[in-house]
């Protein structure tokens, strides 16, 4: 049933609760449709591909400040005080700078959002350029996601991309130039077919260039996407030792230059603040746009991924409204905590669903869930929470995904 937000939080005395948030923004939008890419598989590819002159984006965008300007003085109202942002997609530095400032000036004008910590914007190469960048500089966005992939023009192509390595490169050093100096770059290893020595390659360019952060992720033949169709019709073949090895590799090079790793995937610092609050439900979020969830007073709200002229004819409304403590989104929440050093502390948990974590693990979805990710890693569990060893979680999260365990925790968009 759609919903909109909680008109009231209060604490078990009466007095309004008032905490840090984290503004999520979404922009659907991407210059291609990458083939091993899992989060656009929902959006059909005229929606993704929108210009900036077509009808449907520009009411999108207008939809989107609307939204923000619905649910801006009810979150106030609930004592919600912005401490993280980020811009998220698809693809955010394809909006034109029209766009950037339209979005950016509702945010501005109806939240606080002196006491941001981190506000990140995401993007891919190819759509960023140095008047863009000076642009998210002077609107508060100090930290910058920058989508690489591969420094290997061959492999960019078999994977969909529409960058060069020569535009990525770029891209990275334009950032430093517009004055970021908190820049991650994404990579992704373990592909079918990459060897050691690819691998290689892409880390020892990588350190070379003025980024302090690296997300290093393991190729997930995820259902639904280009590639994974490729491996069905026995173009390549996934090696899930091949995969481990090349995540290690990858991980002992950063190591040698000072990245260390904090979750499987991320290495270097200061840490994601945004990708902290995800993982470890550090703290509620409001997810603006299409394909967006928030997690708002222990319940779930979420906007279908695919779902951009729904929303667009209705920003107010959120297609489904779910208790936080559902069984599929305790699977979901767990899924991705034990892919960090932390885990999932008890209290938090509790905090931020309304149920105790003893109680969430006991259901039988979600035991079922440990007991698996029990036979690929040492789980840990005691009066703060659940994590897993140190040692076990990249090599779980590997083995998980070759069995699709990951996908079957029916991860919630955004």
């Amino acid at each position: 049933m759609p919903t909109t937000l909680p008109k009231t939080l209060r604490g078990s005395d009466g007095a309004l609760a008032e905490q840090p948030l984290l503004i999520y923004v979404n922009v659907p939008f991407c210059n291609s449709k990458c083939h091993f890419c899992d989060w656009v598989t929902e959006v059909p590819l005229a929606d993704l591909r929108l210009t900036p002159d077509s009808s449907p984006r520009r009411r999108y965008v207008a939809a989107l400040v609307k939204q923000i300007e619905t649910h801006a003085p009810t979150l106030g109202g609930l004592g919600y005080r912005p401490e993280v942002m980020y811009w998220g997609g698809g693809t955010a530095s394809i909006l034109t700078i029209e766009e950037i400032e339209a979005v950016a000036g509702a945010l501005a004008a109806r939240f606080d959002l002196g006491g941001l910590v981190e506000a990140t914007i995401e993007g891919s190469p190819e759509s960023m350029d140095p008047g863009k960048l000076k642009l998210f500089r002077a609107i508060g966005f100090n930290r910058i996601s920058i989508g690489v992939q591969a420094f290997d023009d061959a492999r960019l192509r078999r994977i969909g991309r529409v960058h060069s390595a020569e535009q990525a490169e770029r891209a990275v050093r334009m950032a430093a130039d517009a004055g970021f100096d908190n820049i991650n770059i994404d990579l992704i290893v373990g592909f079918p077919g990459q060897g050691a020595d690819e691998v290689s390659r892409t880390i020892q360019h990588a350190v070379t260039l003025p980024v302090n952060h690296f997300s290093v992720y393991p190729y997930r033949p995820t259902g639904g996407t280009v590639m994974r169709r490729q491996v069905g019709r026995g173009m390549g073949r996934i090696d899930v030792e091949e995969q481990l090895r090349s995540y290690d590799h990858a991980r002992d090079l950063l190591a040698r230059h000072g990245f260390e790793e904090y979750a499987t995937a991320y290495f270097g610092a200061p840490r994601c603040e945004s990708d902290e609050v995800y993982y470890k439900l550090t703290m509620d979020w409001i997810g603006f746009g299409s394909g967006a969830n928030s997690l708002i007073g222990t319940r779930f709200l979420l906007n279908d991924r695919g779902g951009l002229h729904r929303f667009s004819t209705a920003p107010h409304r959120f297609d489904s409204d779910t208790p936080a403590s559902a069984p599929h989104l305790t699977r979901h929440f767990l899924a991705q905590a034990l892919t960090t050093v932390d885990g999932m502390d008890a209290r938090t948990f509790q905090l931020r669903t309304g149920r105790s974590l003893r109680a969430a693990c006991e259901e039988p979805a979600v035991r079922r869930m440990l007991e698996q990710i029990n036979r690929r890693g040492r789980l840990i569990v005691d009066s703060r929470g659940i994590r897993l060893h140190r040692d076990d979680m990249a090599s779980a999260y590997i083995t998980m995904n070759s069995v699709d365990l990951y996908a079957a925790t029916e991860q919630p968009g955004g």
